[in-house]
């Protein structure tokens, strides 16, 4: 009786192996979470970061390309073509030492060398000239054409310059562009029963401004009205 209570006493019972099992998973199991926890977090962290600094530096990317572009519009603006205007440009007749005369309306004017030109009349009398290249290497000859004009359709606030020269006002804008088309007209207003005008058009920017000055030359050049004899 005696035996049976001591083994009772100092014996290791099956319950409590479980539970002391039992609490020490739970204890690991524990501090294995929390490791993990532990070792985890930086790298949501790394991660996180990581992701800041990309968006900062597209953000900056972006940045620079917005500035780019606006330098680039800058530099694009500063490239409009150089507008020559009519009273800065000096008479000069080494570049249009043709001369066109007609006896309708007694017109005369110069025109480049190389060129040259077709009429046209309308009931016997000068309805326009037509002038065009016909040396250099040109995608497309440029051309200028002389028009008369009936006076009653004029409206001044066509056009934003006007300048007098030998009694008559002229009158034009700055030259427009159209794909790559550069076109200048310049009115000529006169005491006489008709008005001219003088149409300038090139294909491309240098083409455009190296005949632009010759143009002025040509529209300074023009006379009518006066008896050739």
């Amino acid at each position: 009786m005696s035996y049976i209570f001591r083994n009772i006493k100092w014996g290791v019972s099956p319950v409590s192996v479980g539970l002391s099992l039992l609490v020490h998973s739970i204890i690991f199991f524990a501090l294995a979470l929390i490791y993990s926890f532990q070792i985890n977090k930086p790298v949501i962290n790394t991660v996180y970061l990581t992701y800041q600094d990309n968006e900062k530096l597209m953000t900056n990317e972006l940045s620079e390309e917005a500035e780019s572009d606006e330098a680039n519009q800058e530099e694009l603006i500063k490239e409009e073509p150089v507008n020559a205007y009519f009273n800065n440009t000096e008479y000069d007749t080494s570049d249009i030492k043709q001369l066109y005369k007609e006896s309708t309306l007694n017109v005369s004017v110069r025109y480049p060398n190389g060129w040259t030109y077709i009429d046209q009349n309308v009931k016997d009398k000068l309805d326009g000239v037509t002038f065009w290249s016909v040396s250099g290497n040109y995608e497309i000859p440029p051309y200028i054409h002389l028009e008369v004009q009936d006076k009653y359709i004029f409206n001044p606030s066509r056009y934003e310059h006007q300048t007098e020269y030998k009694g008559n006002i002229f009158y034009y804008n700055d030259p427009e562009i159209m794909e790559e088309f550069y076109t200048q007209i310049i009115y000529i207003r006169t005491d006489s029963d008709e008005d001219y005008s003088l149409k300038l058009m090139v294909k491309g920017k240098e083409t455009f401004q190296s005949f632009q000055p010759v143009f002025f030359s040509m529209a300074k050049s023009f006379s009518f009205g006066k008896s050739f004899f």
